[in-house]
């Protein structure tokens, strides 16, 4: 017989409320803990404090990294060191940048030798990059040493670069901003000469911009771009240019203001450009079109900021690039281009109007390179350039030094009718980054007069350049 055990009434509801309450409590919690966290957010959950990232206060004008969370970086300081001994045989003046054409140009006076020894092209600059696999940031500032013209032998530093480039796609499409180099007619020569072959041909600057490049495949990309410098049109030799005014002004500002608020120049230029990379058996080949445009309203006024009423100038250049690696060691690089009232922003000052009218002045320009890497320790370059303006353009044109054989300044001249250049030069390395070159430079310039487009003085000149340098 089997015995049996009986348990109270009461002790079955203590363990029966005692179970439920041991499940009921921690939902009961959650409950709880969620209606005062809607009573604290006015009917809305909200997250715990710990769990929201606090806000940045950004300080535009502050210098210090922020977002660098998710992300690696490297900062890497790099220059370059030269030493240039120069002699020419027109007095020519590569230590003076306010004799803007004076280094590109046979200006200065027949028979009156000159030589030097100039430093300025030594570099130094900062690269910071950052990327997290896939976006990349780029930044750089560097400078050199043309600035102002020296006193007593102090030379300035300028900016040379300073820009950055954001790519939100490992470098398909990138976006640059800030001073960086003229990305339309975008190639460069490799002569020694610090004016890269500038007033021959080479249509180039350093340039504040807004630009856009795209890589459609592996080998076609294109771009857009705003760009301008920072002041207009440049003051040399009384063509001083502002706004067109009745009204009377000065430095100090107003309507009639010659200062760079009254810049004539108030549109940036657009340009475009189109490229073909060559892959394959047609690496080292490059092919690009280059389009851009800029209106102004222009004012050029040598005797007084009333003096000329104001004129509607339309800037525009078409050109074409290209490389062609003829041989594995044989290389050719050349432009071509065509274009109106072309000036500073392509290296060519006191090119784009004439002073006399003031009208804009047509120009072809190209140039070509022959590069020779004989070895490893030995290459040569052989190059020739054209700035071709239309003579017909420049007639009246003002020549600012002089008219007559010896007057004061006769040949210094800043506008001509066409400008050729021609030069050779060696390359060889002497140990790790030190380099040395040997150039020759031949130029032959005919100028423009002020009476009649017909009446050419035509002079030519030879510079000889032994360099030394060191990248870092």
């Amino acid at each position: 017989m089997r015995s049996s055990v009986r348990i109270p009434g009461w002790a079955i509801t203590v363990i029966l409320l005692g179970t439920v309450f041991a499940m009921e409590a921690p939902v009961v919690a959650q409950v709880q803990e969620k209606a005062a966290g809607e009573e604290a957010g006015g009917g809305r959950e909200t997250r715990k404090l710990e769990d929201v990232e606090p806000a940045v206060n950004i300080c535009a004008g502050c210098i210090a990294p922020l977002f660098t969370k998710g992300s690696k970086g490297t900062l890497t300081p790099y220059g370059r060191i030269e030493l240039d001994g120069i002699y020419s045989t027109r007095n020519t003046n590569p230590l003076d940048p306010q004799q803007f054409n004076g280094y590109g140009t046979a200006a200065g006076r027949q028979g009156n030798s000159s030589s030097t020894l100039n430093p300025r092209y030594s570099v130094f600059g900062l690269r910071a990059d950052r990327t997290d696999g896939v976006s990349t940031l780029a930044g750089v500032v560097e400078m050199d040493f043309y600035g102002q013209s020296d006193s007593g032998n102090n030379l300035l530093p300028r900016l040379r670069l300073a820009y950055l480039k954001y790519s939100p796609n490992n470098n398909k499409t990138i976006f640059t901003v800030g001073q960086d180099w003229n990305p339309i007619m975008g190639l460069l020569s490799d002569n020694i000469d610090f004016s890269i072959m500038g007033y021959t041909g080479n249509l180039w600057q350093r340039i504040p911009q807004i630009t856009v490049r795209q890589k459609f495949s592996d080998n076609f990309e294109g771009l857009v771009t705003v760009m301008r410098f920072e002041r207009g049109l440049s003051n040399c030799c009384g063509n001083t240019q502002v706004r067109t005014t009745t009204d009377t002004g000065g430095n100090g500002g107003g309507p009639g203001s010659t200062s760079a608020f009254n810049d004539p120049v108030q549109m940036p230029y657009f340009g475009t450009r189109f490229a073909f990379n060559g892959t394959g058996k047609m690496a080292g080949t490059m092919l690009a079109v280059n389009g851009a445009y800029r209106w102004y309203r222009s004012a050029p006024t040598p005797t007084g900021v009333l003096a000329t009423p104001g004129k509607d100038i339309s800037s525009y250049l078409v050109g074409l690039e290209a490389v062609h690696q003829l041989a594995k060691q044989l290389r050719l690089t050349w432009e071509l281009a065509y274009g109106q009232a072309l000036g500073n922003e392509w290296f060519r000052w006191n090119q784009d109007l004439n002073w006399s009218t003031g009208n804009p002045v047509r120009a072809l320009t190209s140039w070509f390179q022959l590069s020779y890497a004989y070895s490893r320790d030995y290459t040569f370059l052989f190059g020739y350039g054209i700035d071709n303006p239309l003579d017909s353009d420049l007639k009246g044109s003002i020549n600012a030094y002089g008219t007559t054989p010896g007057s004061t300044g006769y040949n210094s001249s800043i506008q001509y009718l066409s400008n050729q250049r021609t030069y050779l030069t060696a390359i060889h390395p002497i140990w790790s980054d030190f380099v040395m070159g040997f150039e020759w430079q031949h130029f032959w310039t005919n100028w423009a007069q002020p009476t009649t487009y017909s009446a050419k003085a035509s002079n030519q000149a030879d510079m000889f350049t032994l360099s030394a340098w060191y990248n870092f």
